[in-house]
């Protein structure tokens, strides 16, 4: 049985590919998609890229963790080119937005909102089911469990009290309420904790705070990789966070542009500190990689062009 952690250099973004191959049974999972066009740089590897190089000719379910364009503008590439098994989502929208026709790029935050209504409607013409999570869930298959870790409800209650209070025809009066909804979807982001072979494997942590991990602490000691929250944001590491996962591996999606100031300066240091952990990032200067795998049998890394 073969089984690798893809996480793929998509640039300013994140996209991470699970695939796990039994003779001839086989699971895809996918955990974000990266940003659009990030394929115009030749060192860079889109989703789109990545399914049609590896051959792949199901994605059996699609994770979004929050619906920022860095992570969901890499899911139009893909739909209708393979089959989807299944997204799962924990964020829905309400019906005046899923409903409109909502295509303002001005602002990023309006952009990755278009984008999430026109990958909803996409979905549904498609007949892709859509499976949307209120608690904790887990999704098996061969040797591995992919437990989907919920972030804090209050925070979720906020972020869709600010959704359905949001006028689509009065945008320009609501830059503070869409402010308030790009902050909360980094606070109500989604984490997955992979076990393989009923061991730890690895947590891709998307963007969450430090207090996202409070009700989690039994669940994520010791485990081998962790993704860096939030592209490298030394705010987003600590102490207690390393010392509870102890990881050997962090592994930080983030462009060499300094895009968002990420990542911070100071979070090596911090990690240096606290930590044994060998950093990989996924686009540093110099660097010729397009895919850092995770090979979750022999828990080794490699850089692949």
């Amino acid at each position: 049985m073969t089984c690798v952690i893809d996480f793929l250099n998509v640039g300013f973004g994140e996209a991470a590919v699970v695939r796990v191959e039994d003779g001839q049974r086989s699971i895809c999972l996918v955990v974000d998609a990266g940003d659009l066009n990030c394929d115009k740089h030749a060192r860079r590897c889109s989703l789109g890229q990545y399914i049609r190089e590896y051959g792949i000719n199901k994605i059996d379910a699609l994770i979004l963790t929050h619906f920022h364009k860095d992570h969901i503008g890499g899911v139009h590439e893909v739909l209708g080119r393979v089959p989807i098994g299944e997204i799962l989502l924990h964020v829905p929208l309400p019906a005046h937005l899923s409903n409109s026709r909502l295509n303002d790029h001005s602002t990023p935050i309006l952009a990755s909102l278009s984008l999430y209504i026109s990958i909803l409607r996409q979905a549904e013409e498609l007949g892709i089911p859509v499976r949307q999570i209120s608690e904790p869930f887990v999704l098996s298959g061969l040797a591995a469990e992919f437990r989907l870790l919920m972030p804090n409800q209050a925070k979720l209650q906020r972020l869709q009290a600010e959704l359905e209070s949001l006028d689509v025809e009065a945008l320009n009066l609501q830059e503070e309420r869409l402010t308030r909804i790009d902050r909360l979807l980094n606070d109500t982001a989604l984490a997955v904790l992979i076990r393989y072979d009923n061991e730890h494997a690895a947590l891709l942590t998307s963007d969450v705070g430090l207090d996202f991990w409070d009700p989690y602490k039994p669940e994520i000691e010791n485990i081998f990789l962790l993704q860096a929250p939030h592209h490298g944001d030394s705010r987003n590491i600590s102490r207690a966070l390393l010392h509870t996962v102890s990881p050997q591996v962090i592994v930080v999606s983030a462009d060499d542009e300094g895009t968002y100031q990420l990542p911070h300066p100071e979070f090596e240091a911090v990690v240096q500190e606290h930590s044994e952990a060998r950093i990989y990032y996924t686009e540093e200067a110099g660097s010729t990689h397009r895919i850092i795998r995770m090979d979750l049998n022999e828990r080794t890394i490699h850089l692949i062009n």
